[in-house]
């Protein structure tokens, strides 16, 4: 009888200090996905029920946990995530990790990661891409402007790395490899109702590279 008294009491005193806590204090992942499929044509979310249709990935490549999937431009392969507004970050935190392997760098333009809308789209956009000097770029475009920061090691060197990207409501932030790159800066609310492109916009700036575990995030 002690006991659960004992029990309940401590229960009610973690709600009890849970509730005290300021609104966001806690990071919520809004999806997670392991990339660990070898074969179909669906990727499936580990948390949010977010499940994307893969067209032309090759499957089962050995990942940084687990198995991976590959991009090709030739190929034109990519995942589409279909829209939903807790894939949206709204005026809070939110942050973008991925985990990419890669030996060479776009001749043009750029690869397109993981992005969310466009430049141009209602509601704006966010997006994580590899550059042609073979680093990583973070960008997001909210209800204030749009903001980009890019920096840390090449990735192209046919290893691991792991890129988070965060919009904060008052900084973006770029973590690579245990790099940090900052920029102070307001970029407003983002809500749009595009779908995610997974190893290319939906429809242009295709990936040559592999992708693994890539999580977004209502926090940092």
């Amino acid at each position: 009888m002690h006991r659960i008294r004992f029990i309940t009491y401590l229960t009610a005193g973690l709600m009890l200090a849970t509730a005290a806590l300021p609104s966001g204090a806690f990071a919520s992942t809004a999806a997670l996905w392991h990339m660990d499929e070898r074969s179909g044509s669906v990727m499936h979310d580990a948390v949010g029920g977010h499940d994307g249709t893969i067209r032309n990935a090759q499957l089962g490549l050995p990942g940084y946990s687990g198995t991976a999937y590959g991009f090709t431009r030739t190929a034109r392969s990519q995942v589409t995530v279909p829209s939903d507004g807790s894939l949206n970050p709204g005026g809070g935190a939110f942050t973008i990790s991925l985990h990419v392997w890669a030996t060479a760098a776009p001749a043009t333009g750029d690869y397109d990661l993981v992005k969310k809308g466009s430049y141009s789209s209602p509601g704006g956009e966010y997006k994580v891409e590899l550059l042609q000097d073979g680093r990583a770029l973070c960008a997001f475009k909210g209800s204030i402007r749009y903001a980009s920061v890019s920096g840390g090691p090449v990735l192209t060197t046919g290893r691991w790395f792991t890129v988070r990207c965060t919009k904060t409501p008052s900084a973006i932030i770029l973590k690579v490899a245990g790099q940090v790159f900052q920029k102070s800066v307001a970029v407003g609310s983002i809500g749009n109702s595009s779908p995610i492109g997974v190893g290319a916009a939906p429809g242009s700036d295709y990936t040559n590279a592999r992708l693994d575990e890539i999580a977004l995030i209502h926090g940092t």
